[in-house]
Protein backbone atom coordinates (compact mmCIF):
# COMPACT_ATOMS: atom_id res chain seq x y z
CA UNK A 1 0.00 0.00 0.00
CA UNK A 2 1.46 3.35 -0.79
CA UNK A 3 1.91 6.07 1.81
CA UNK A 4 2.21 8.81 0.28
CA UNK A 5 -0.84 9.69 -0.87
CA UNK A 6 -1.83 12.34 -3.87
CA UNK A 7 -4.59 14.75 -3.67
CA UNK A 8 -5.25 16.89 -7.13
CA UNK A 9 -8.03 19.46 -7.51
CA UNK A 10 -8.83 20.61 -11.38
CA UNK A 11 -11.03 23.79 -11.93
CA UNK A 12 -11.40 24.77 -15.52
CA UNK A 13 -13.50 25.72 -18.40
CA UNK A 14 -14.08 23.13 -20.97
CA UNK A 15 -14.15 25.35 -23.85
CA UNK A 16 -11.67 27.56 -25.41
CA UNK A 17 -13.38 30.26 -25.40
CA UNK A 18 -16.29 31.45 -22.50
CA UNK A 19 -18.55 34.10 -24.02
CA UNK A 20 -21.02 35.89 -21.58
CA UNK A 21 -22.88 38.76 -21.55
CA UNK A 22 -20.28 40.36 -24.98
CA UNK A 23 -17.14 39.15 -22.94
CA UNK A 24 -15.31 36.91 -24.12
CA UNK A 25 -11.85 35.16 -21.83
CA UNK A 26 -10.31 31.63 -22.78
CA UNK A 27 -10.92 28.60 -20.88
CA UNK A 28 -8.72 25.84 -19.95
CA UNK A 29 -7.67 25.18 -16.37
CA UNK A 30 -7.78 28.02 -14.16
CA UNK A 31 -6.05 26.54 -10.82
CA UNK A 32 -4.58 22.87 -9.88
CA UNK A 33 -3.72 23.08 -6.57
CA UNK A 34 -1.98 19.36 -5.96
CA UNK A 35 -1.46 18.19 -2.62
CA UNK A 36 0.69 15.07 -1.01
CA UNK A 37 -0.28 13.42 2.20
CA UNK A 38 2.37 11.10 4.05
CA UNK A 39 -0.01 8.63 6.34
CA UNK A 40 2.98 7.00 7.91
CA UNK A 41 3.43 10.87 9.02
CA UNK A 42 1.12 12.16 12.05
CA UNK A 43 -0.03 15.77 11.81
CA UNK A 44 0.23 18.73 9.65
CA UNK A 45 4.23 18.34 8.69
CA UNK A 46 2.53 15.26 6.39
CA UNK A 47 1.37 17.47 4.34
CA UNK A 48 3.28 18.50 1.00
CA UNK A 49 1.78 21.65 -0.41
CA UNK A 50 3.98 22.74 -4.01
CA UNK A 51 3.85 26.12 -4.63
CA UNK A 52 0.32 27.18 -6.05
CA UNK A 53 -0.54 29.28 -8.97
CA UNK A 54 -3.76 30.51 -10.94
CA UNK A 55 -3.76 30.31 -14.26
CA UNK A 56 -3.25 33.36 -16.71
CA UNK A 57 -6.67 35.05 -17.94
CA UNK A 58 -7.06 36.34 -21.66
CA UNK A 59 -9.87 38.66 -22.83
CA UNK A 60 -10.32 38.75 -26.69
CA UNK A 61 -12.89 40.84 -28.88
CA UNK A 62 -16.27 39.41 -29.81
CA UNK A 63 -15.32 39.67 -33.33
CA UNK A 64 -12.95 37.21 -32.73
CA UNK A 65 -15.35 34.68 -31.00
CA UNK A 66 -16.86 31.73 -33.29
CA UNK A 67 -20.88 30.93 -33.20
CA UNK A 68 -21.34 27.81 -30.43
CA UNK A 69 -21.45 24.42 -31.88
CA UNK A 70 -24.27 22.47 -32.31
CA UNK A 71 -25.34 21.01 -29.25
CA UNK A 72 -23.13 23.59 -27.15
CA UNK A 73 -24.14 25.89 -24.69
CA UNK A 74 -24.04 29.75 -25.82
CA UNK A 75 -21.32 30.44 -23.66
CA UNK A 76 -19.17 27.36 -24.91
CA UNK A 77 -17.33 29.12 -27.84
CA UNK A 78 -14.17 28.98 -30.02
CA UNK A 79 -11.88 30.96 -31.58
CA UNK A 80 -10.58 32.81 -35.06
CA UNK A 81 -7.54 31.42 -36.12
CA UNK A 82 -4.96 33.89 -35.35
CA UNK A 83 -6.94 35.82 -32.54
CA UNK A 84 -4.84 37.78 -30.13
CA UNK A 85 -6.04 38.82 -26.84
CA UNK A 86 -6.91 42.35 -26.47
CA UNK A 87 -5.90 42.30 -22.25
CA UNK A 88 -3.97 39.24 -20.12
CA UNK A 89 -3.53 38.91 -16.64
CA UNK A 90 -2.76 36.43 -14.16
CA UNK A 91 -4.75 36.53 -10.68
CA UNK A 92 -1.91 36.73 -8.03
CA UNK A 93 -1.98 34.24 -5.48
CA UNK A 94 -2.81 34.86 -1.77
CA UNK A 95 -3.66 31.91 1.17
CA UNK A 96 -6.90 33.89 0.69
CA UNK A 97 -7.89 32.87 -2.79
CA UNK A 98 -6.00 29.70 -3.24
CA UNK A 99 -4.47 27.67 -0.61
CA UNK A 100 -4.53 23.75 0.41
CA UNK A 101 -4.06 23.52 4.40
CA UNK A 102 -3.97 20.45 6.96
CA UNK A 103 -7.46 20.43 9.35
CA UNK A 104 -9.05 17.73 11.44
CA UNK A 105 -11.77 15.70 9.48
CA UNK A 106 -14.16 13.19 11.84
CA UNK A 107 -12.71 9.07 10.94
CA UNK A 108 -9.56 10.50 9.24
CA UNK A 109 -5.93 10.50 10.45
CA UNK A 110 -5.05 12.76 7.70
CA UNK A 111 -6.91 15.54 5.61
CA UNK A 112 -6.87 18.50 3.17
CA UNK A 113 -8.38 21.50 2.72
CA UNK A 114 -8.48 23.48 -0.28
CA UNK A 115 -10.15 26.88 -0.64
CA UNK A 116 -10.66 28.68 -3.45
CA UNK A 117 -11.97 32.13 -4.04
CA UNK A 118 -10.68 33.72 -7.01
CA UNK A 119 -11.87 36.16 -9.62
CA UNK A 120 -11.14 37.28 -12.87
CA UNK A 121 -7.93 39.49 -13.19
CA UNK A 122 -9.77 41.68 -16.04
CA UNK A 123 -13.07 42.40 -15.00
CA UNK A 124 -15.36 42.98 -12.07
CA UNK A 125 -17.31 39.53 -11.74
CA UNK A 126 -18.46 36.76 -8.99
CA UNK A 127 -15.62 34.69 -7.88
CA UNK A 128 -14.56 31.17 -8.59
CA UNK A 129 -16.11 29.40 -5.00
CA UNK A 130 -14.66 26.35 -3.60
CA UNK A 131 -14.41 24.81 -0.24
CA UNK A 132 -13.33 20.89 -0.52
CA UNK A 133 -12.16 19.14 2.56
CA UNK A 134 -10.29 15.12 1.55
CA UNK A 135 -10.09 12.98 4.25
CA UNK A 136 -7.88 9.54 4.25
CA UNK A 137 -7.40 7.04 6.65
CA UNK A 138 -5.83 3.26 6.55
CA UNK A 139 -8.17 0.30 7.35
CA UNK A 140 -7.40 -2.85 6.49
CA UNK A 141 -4.15 -2.62 4.47
CA UNK A 142 -6.50 -0.28 2.19
CA UNK A 143 -6.49 3.35 1.84
CA UNK A 144 -9.87 5.10 2.29
CA UNK A 145 -10.67 8.39 1.25
CA UNK A 146 -14.03 10.60 2.44
CA UNK A 147 -14.77 14.12 0.81
CA UNK A 148 -17.42 17.06 1.90
CA UNK A 149 -17.58 20.41 0.61
CA UNK A 150 -19.06 23.08 -1.80
CA UNK A 151 -18.64 24.43 -5.01
CA UNK A 152 -20.13 27.15 -7.60
CA UNK A 153 -22.31 25.36 -10.21
CA UNK A 154 -19.65 26.66 -12.84
CA UNK A 155 -16.92 26.05 -14.16
CA UNK A 156 -15.85 22.37 -14.20
CA UNK A 157 -14.27 20.44 -10.64
CA UNK A 158 -12.62 16.97 -10.92
CA UNK A 159 -10.88 15.58 -7.98
CA UNK A 160 -8.62 13.29 -7.92
CA UNK A 161 -6.99 10.77 -5.72
CA UNK A 162 -3.68 9.08 -6.91
CA UNK A 163 -4.65 9.73 -10.26
CA UNK A 164 -7.89 8.37 -9.63
CA UNK A 165 -11.12 10.70 -10.41
CA UNK A 166 -13.54 10.11 -7.49
CA UNK A 167 -15.48 13.37 -7.93
CA UNK A 168 -16.29 14.97 -11.05
CA UNK A 169 -19.06 18.29 -11.91
CA UNK A 170 -19.67 19.15 -15.54
CA UNK A 171 -21.25 22.37 -15.93
CA UNK A 172 -22.53 21.38 -19.44
CA UNK A 173 -23.60 18.26 -18.44
CA UNK A 174 -25.13 20.11 -15.73
CA UNK A 175 -26.67 23.04 -17.85
CA UNK A 176 -25.11 25.53 -16.10
CA UNK A 177 -23.53 28.79 -17.15
CA UNK A 178 -21.30 31.64 -16.01
CA UNK A 179 -23.99 32.95 -13.65
CA UNK A 180 -23.83 30.07 -11.48
CA UNK A 181 -20.57 31.40 -10.01
CA UNK A 182 -22.93 33.84 -8.09
CA UNK A 183 -22.80 33.30 -4.41
CA UNK A 184 -20.55 31.26 -2.69
CA UNK A 185 -20.74 27.59 -3.45
CA UNK A 186 -24.51 26.08 -4.15
CA UNK A 187 -23.52 22.89 -4.81
CA UNK A 188 -22.54 20.41 -2.63
CA UNK A 189 -20.18 17.33 -2.19
CA UNK A 190 -20.93 14.84 -0.04
CA UNK A 191 -19.09 11.36 -0.03
CA UNK A 192 -19.08 8.94 2.63
CA UNK A 193 -15.79 7.02 3.07
CA UNK A 194 -14.91 4.61 0.63
CA UNK A 195 -11.88 2.07 -0.19
CA UNK A 196 -9.35 3.97 -2.75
Amino acid sequence: MANNIAVKLTIGIPSEIVYYLTYAYNGGTKCSPSVTLDLDQAGPTSLKVPALAWGTTREYDSDDVLAASAGKPAWFRSLRPGAQPIGTATLARTTDNLNAVWTPFDGASHAVKFIIDGGNPLAVAPHIDATIIVGLRKAAGDVQFSVDGIHDGFPNYTLQINGKTVYEWDAVKQGEDPSALGGTGDQSIKIAWKTL
